[in-house]
């Protein structure tokens, strides 16, 4: 074989191995924020949440909500749809246009924040809508009610905690899951003189194909995004994002209890890792005894060692 014909064949091996790298190690962090009426299944059990929260640049308003959080919940059929930070997309609209055509600057037009309180809901049969309730904030309404509050915050944390879970069992398998951690230091400007700070970021997959992703990207030492996606087709339009679970760039402590240590345990190690690490470490007399087998002193220096 000529060493250019060689040389072709290694480049293409290098770029194979590349690629499967990067499609185990990382994940898209795109989205289209959730739609019900574009899902695409709704003849099985499930549930997605999603969560956005963009600092506003101001004067140049997103053009999709930058603080917003869903729950979806799909059950015999019907699609239960839960937003937290629910602004009227016709109002913001609305208000857009007006504030143009004044000539003024324009203002973060998404008003609503994410409170952890639910602002609307939406129920479908069969994509039909049935039932739709919404708070109303002119009259200083905050949430849907206590029942529908309580309801939102047990299942969203239920659903968060259970997958946090299943990603520290990869933490604690990482010879078998693969685990696959990230940390590099951030740029810091010339008159910064404190210590450096260090991007982290740790993925992994399950055996059945679950995919997860969790990041602390201003090396506060917290997680602000974390990923769960199963590549089994449902999504709710053209790079949709993770399917199971989108938390992007979090600022309330209710979720950071549940996954601000992930990427930490994922660098330093879990304390179930340290653990097995305590459980099955050597006993010293264990490797007293390799010492003496394999170092053994020769009968001449032994007798070297004897002589006075």
């Amino acid at each position: 074989m000529s060493a250019k014909k060689y040389g072709f064949i290694s480049i293409l091996i290098i770029l194979g191995v590349v690629l499967t790298f990067n499609i185990v190690s990382s994940m898209d962090l795109s989205y289209t924020q959730i739609n019900i009426q574009d899902i695409s299944r709704y003849d099985e059990d499930r549930l997605a949440y999603q969560q956005i929260e963009i600092v506003p640049v101001m004067y140049h308003p997103e053009k999709f909500d930058n603080s917003a959080a869903t729950l979806l919940v799909i059950k015999d059929k019907k699609m239960y749809l839960f937003i937290d930070g629910y602004d009227n997309p016709n109002d913001v609209r609305t208000q857009r246009l007006i504030t143009e055509m004044e000539n003024r600057l324009l203002p973060d037009v998404w008003k609503t924040k994410i409170d952890n309180l639910p602002d609307y809901m939406v129920i479908t049969e069969r994509r039909v809508e049935i039932q739709k309730k919404m708070a109303d904030q002119n009259s200083g309404q905050k949430s849907l009610g206590p029942k529908f509050d309580n309801f939102y915050k047990n299942i969203r944390n239920k659903l968060i905690l259970q997958h946090v879970k299943t990603f520290k069992t990869l933490m604690i398998n990482r010879k078998e899951s693969g685990l696959y951690v990230v940390k590099s230091p951030l740029p810091k400007k010339v008159y910064d003189t404190g210590p450096t700070k260090f991007f982290i970021s740790v993925s992994g997959k399950t055996i059945d194909e679950k995919q997860f992703y969790a990041e602390d990207a201003d090396g506060d030492g917290v997680t602000e995004t974390f990923c769960v996606h199963m590549g089994d087709g449902f999504n709710w339009g053209y790079k949709s994002g993770p399917n199971i679970i989108f938390i992007y760039k979090n600022t309330q402590k209710e979720i950071s209890d549940i996954i601000g240590k992930m990427t930490n345990e994922a660098y330093y190690g879990t304390e179930e890792e340290d653990k097995i690490v305590q459980k099955s470490f050597f006993q010293e007399d264990e490797i007293t005894n390799i010492i003496d087998d394999i170092y053994r002193l020769s009968p001449d220096q032994e007798k070297l060692l004897l002589t006075k």
